[in-house]
């Protein structure tokens, strides 16, 4: 279906779940004030999924949850918010890369991160107008299997932009973080963010004691989710 509803957008429209302005809650750029476009539409389906909305037509109606927005609306929308940071989230915003190329070359002045889960390659025109991209690999914890979850050939391209983070979604620390190890090694990646799943205050702060000591150990950064613990957006 995914296909379906792309087919003849291009670098034109996007389908869209929701915009708004605030800071982002996680990784390598936390705290900073900005403009989300979530996407929807997604390749994977994770079991812990905090936005399910962007893809479970089983759960959602489509017509009601996301619509077509012009790439000249949106990227107007970015720069009457007046901010310096435009942040591609999702759903998987890398299903539509000819538009986010589109609204980030409208937006010179304007540093672009995408958040994806690393399963497609960026195309020629959106790699150079990408100041970040925040890669999080999906885990066994989220259900799915690996040949699904992880493309050696997109982790590869993603890595050879020399401007990718990688985040992992940990929910049980032992089993976990041996994982994110052998997927480090396997596919030499850097600039690694451990995350605890969670939508609750209580549970990103337990699951970040967890992870203190571990990811200290073996060199890695820890990311909060700030937007969960201020209850923002």
């Amino acid at each position: 279906m995914n296909a379906e509803v792309l087919r003849g957008l291009g670098a034109e429209a996007l389908i869209l779940a929701e915009k708004f302005v605030s800071f982002q809650g996680e990784g390598p750029w936390a705290g900073q004030r900005c403009a989300f476009i979530r996407c929807s539409l997604c390749n994977l389906k994770c079991g812990w999924c905090d936005t399910p909305e962007t893809w479970d037509w089983n759960r959602f109606t489509r017509a009601e949850v996301s619509e077509k927005v012009a790439v000249s609306e949106l990227a107007a929308w970015v720069r009457e918010c007046e901010v310096d940071m435009v942040v591609f989230t999702g759903g998987e915003p890398m299903l539509q890369q000819e538009a986010l190329a589109a609204i980030a070359r409208a937006l010179p002045e304007v540093r672009v991160q995408v958040e994806t889960n690393g399963t497609r390659s960026p195309i020629p025109e959106l790699e150079p107008v990408v100041d970040l991209f925040v890669v999080s690999p999906k885990l066994a914890n989220s259900g799915m299997g690996y040949a699904t979850r992880i493309k050696p050939k997109a982790l590869e391209a993603l890595t050879g932009t020399g401007r990718a983070a990688f985040k992992f979604v940990v929910t049980d620390p032992r089993r976990d973080l041996d994982e994110i190890a052998q997927l480090v090694d396997d596919y030499k990646l850097e600039s690694i963010w451990v995350m605890p799943e969670g939508t609750t205050a209580g549970a990103v702060l337990e699951g970040m004691a967890a992870l203190a000591g571990p990811a200290t150990e073996r060199g890695w950064n820890i990311s909060s989710r700030l937007h969960i613990l201020t209850g923002s957006r």
